[in-house]
């Protein structure tokens, strides 16, 4: 059979192995005219060739997929490629990072969401009601409806609310990162139980296809031994060496 050379590397080919471009698809064909604009669509190219223009088409596919998704599949995309580790201590990370003031604010909202707190101000209350209603009837400072403390509690209340709000602002933030990490680690753990599901049938199918060989090869060997004892005058070529089988 006659060779003809390949219109894209020049190699030399069997012709009946060259493939014609009336036979390529139309997406190769588009990506050999982008790479190779001087390249002739008359004559065909080889199999290697092919193969390369078919792999660029489907990392195109993959390229197009892998735009598509977030940025924090992106990241995990690179973590798992990398075989890296996606947990991480997210709460130490995030109160490493704040300022002295959410951290106050912290503090005073938790304190001001406790039973002490409760205690302290009922009891502050309780004095200040006992002061001017008893002990300092003559001259109170503040005397009933006690407008001074109603002042207080409302320039208390003013202050402690949006010290609050940020405290809760932070705690949501804090729980939204928990969450996407929980998420990553749980999408991780999917495609690792994917691919080991992945092995554990190639190795079953490699047990099993071991198993077949060895059960023709018993089969032979039986079949030989009957040979010899029913016609033990005529000499009978002994089975080849066993070679395990190859994948």
């Amino acid at each position: 059979m006659p060779k003809f050379n390949c219109s894209l590397c020049g190699t030399p080919v069997d012709g009946r192995k060259l493939i014609s471009p009336q036979k390529l698809e139309n997406q190769i064909l588009d990506i050999i005219k982008r790479d190779r604009p001087e390249w002739d669509a008359k004559r065909g190219i080889c199999p290697h060739c092919h193969e390369q223009f078919r792999a660029k088409k489907f990392l195109g596919y993959l390229e197009k997929e892998y735009e598509k998704i977030s940025e924090m599949e992106k990241s995990l995309v690179t973590q798992i490629a990398r075989r890296g580790r996606v947990s991480r201590m997210v709460q130490q990370e995030y109160e490493a990072a704040m300022t002295l003031g959410e951290r106050v604010a912290d503090r005073v909202a938790k304190f001001g969401g406790s039973w002490t707190f409760i205690g302290i101000f009922g009891g502050i209350l309780l004095i200040w009601m006992a002061l001017n209603s008893w002990v300092l009837l003559r001259r109170p400072f503040d005397p009933y409806p006690f407008i001074l403390l109603n002042l207080a509690l409302s320039a208390l209340a003013a202050l402690q609310a949006p010290v609050i709000m940020m405290s809760q602002n932070r705690q949501a933030e804090k729980d939204r990162l928990q969450a996407t990490q929980d998420y990553q680690i749980n999408l991780m753990a999917e495609v690792e139980i994917r691919d080991l599901h992945d092995k554990m049938d190639g190795l079953r199918y490699k047990q099993w296809h071991e198993l077949w060989h060895m059960q023709q090869r018993q089969l032979e060997l039986l079949e030989h031994l009957h040979k010899e004892l029913a016609h033990p005058e005529e000499k009978t070529l002994e089975p080849a060496p066993y070679k395990p089988p190859e994948l």
